[in-house]
């Protein structure tokens, strides 16, 4: 069996901590759970991380050498983590816009800028056509028009104007 990513982090509390009474204070859980979960993970790993004494924890040779690695892979999970949450709060990537000329240059320019400074981790491609485009094979994200779509492709009005 496979060491599992609580038991390795409740590990690396209890080295950090300097004891299973703090590790399990910090974890919220009883130093029971923290003392087995540990002893857990020795038996899985088949070695002793810890020396024990009624005053005093040490790491042996092979919980030095375990615990530093451990330490670095749970800073890279929580690093892995992060990302993914602030990729889902600040928005990143490309977006892809294609519009006809005169929306291009009347309205979507004048907006580059202050998309940019709002959004800076974003990457912008805007190109210019004047047909109906197929979204999927163009590998294009928005698409805007003048017009009536011939299609059933999803559509939605952004702006009505009324020429004189």
């Amino acid at each position: 069996m496979r060491a599992t990513s609580e038991e390795i982090a409740i590990f690396v509390a209890v080295v950090e901590s300097g004891s299973f009474s703090r590790a399990a204070e910090q974890l919220g859980q009883a130093n029971s759970a923290v003392s087995r979960a540990v002893k857990k993970l020795e038996s899985k790993l088949g070695v002793s991380l810890l020396n024990r004494t009624t005053r005093q924890l040490s790491l042996t040779e092979e919980g030095e050498r375990y615990f530093r690695r451990m330490q670095v892979v749970l800073q890279e999970m929580a690093a892995a983590e992060n990302d993914l949450l602030e990729t889902r709060t600040t928005p990143r990537g490309l977006l892809r816009v294609d519009a006809a000329t005169p929306v291009m240059l009347h309205f979507l320019m004048p907006l580059v800028k202050p998309f940019r400074e709002r959004y800076p981790e974003m990457t912008l491609s805007l190109v210019s056509s004047e047909t109906f485009i197929n979204l999927i094979e163009r590998k294009v994200d928005v698409a805007i028009r003048a017009g009536t779509l011939t299609d059933s492709s999803p559509a939605r009005p952004t702006a009505v104007y009324q020429l004189s």
